[in-house]
């Protein structure tokens, strides 16, 4: 009866959204199963807990009552949509039955455990009167019993419900884990410039598109990064070990700013094919709200971040030739004015006033060089076409 007087409401119903609703109706229900308990009333079969996926066999690990507020949250509210991942799912009419049985079976508990507290010590009515018009303990028995089938059985069908959609929530990094398996295959056991390879690999890359789009929540999401950013990346990368190869370290500095970009989106890519190896034996303990698995999510942000540099810059040669020549000769510049060195390793404010009139300054130095494509692409407007 305290604990029934002790829950909220919401415009009629019972609050269990708020901090403290929640934890109100929490205690009621733990009461309700205490009173069962006492009353030594049977249990309604749980043994469909048995087929729970293996989180959900952790929420409910044996076959007591443990009856969940987010359960009956569930069935007060009657939305039978549930959205996930930008995704609509819809429970089936069975498991909105099954909620409105439970509902109705609430109310009635409700109702007499009310009425049980409107004839409490404060009534001014004798004993006899009080005994005679209160709700009988089979009346109480009867409803506890009515409750705790109806909970078994909209639990059983919610929550199988919920595994089957959150299965199909998931289906976007098992199909991208899939892949990257067949793509490692490919990798170890294939020549490099096999076809089916390149296959497999634009397809990885538009699995972690589809991916990004939904589970980065801190960039755009964007889905529009494509396999050609990475083939150009890769093409960059061998070109300059080649170059390496043949003339050394020292004299293939120019190129080192396309490497350090072409090397960002390999590596981006990489670190999320590690992510799916990693996760692909333990499926279930991904969060099939994919925007709530924080190593997905930092590993997203790396990987937009990098290949929209990559979009802007590595694919477009002729504007990764500019900023290496760009690099280069602010490297001179650094042998000439050695503070230009210690501003750029502090990223001091300084450097950013700095940095775009020395680029305009080397391109009016030279404005045949490479450098003119950076300028161009920054200032279209002060060019003719």
């Amino acid at each position: 009866v305290e604990s029934h007087r002790a829950l909220l409401s919401d415009h009629g119903l019972t609050d269990v959204r708020s901090e403290a609703g929640y934890a109100a109706c929490a205690n009621f229900l733990s009461e309700i199963d205490r009173v069962a308990r006492a009353m030594r009333l049977p249990t309604a079969s749980r043994a469909y807990r048995r087929s729970f996926s293996a989180n959900y066999r952790a929420l409910f690990p044996d076959n007591a009552r443990l009856y969940r507020v987010d359960v009956l949250e569930t069935a007060l509210d009657q939305h039978s949509e549930i959205w996930v991942n930008g995704e609509k799912f819809e429970l089936s009419s069975d498991a909105m039955s099954y909620a409105t049985a439970l509902q109705q079976a609430w109310t009635e508990i409700m109702t007499i455990v009310g009425e049980w507290r409107n004839f409490g010590l404060e009534n001014t009515l004798d004993l006899a009167e009080v005994e005679r018009l209160r709700p009988h303990r089979t009346e109480l028995a009867a409803a506890l019993l009515a409750l705790d089938v109806a909970w078994a059985q909209f639990e059983n069908k919610y929550i199988c419900e919920l595994i089957a959609i959150e299965e199909r929530a998931r289906q976007l990094i098992v199909s991208a884990a899939d892949v990257d398996f067949k793509l490692l295959y490919s990798e170890d056991f294939v020549g490099a410039n096999d076809k089916a390879q390149d296959d497999l690999e634009r397809q990885l890359v538009a699995c972690i598109a589809h991916i990004n789009a939904v589970a980065n929540y801190k960039c755009k999401g964007r889905d529009d990064l494509g396999h050609d950013i990475l083939l150009t990346a890769k093409r960059i990368m061998k070109e300059v070990e080649a170059q390496r190869a043949q003339y050394g370290e020292d004299n293939t500095e120019c190129r080192a700013a396309a490497s350090l970009l072409a090397s960002e989106v390999i590596a981006a890519f990489q670190s999320v094919r590690l992510y799916l190896r990693r996760v692909r034996p333990c499926m279930e303990r991904v969060d099939p709200h994919l925007c709530n698995n924080p190593g997905l999510v930092t590993r997203l942000v790396d990987w937009e971040t990098s290949w929209e540099i990559g979009a802007r810059y590595v694919r477009d040669i002729p504007l990764l030739d500019a900023i290496c020549d760009i690099v280069s000769a602010i490297k001179s510049a650094q042998t000439i004015v050695p503070s230009l060195t210690d501003m750029c390793e502090d990223c001091d404010v300084e450097l950013f006033l700095v940095l775009p009139r020395l680029v305009v300054l080397l391109y009016v130095a030279d404005p045949s060089a490479h450098r003119s494509n950076l300028v161009r692409s920054m200032l279209p407007h002060r060019f003719v076409s």
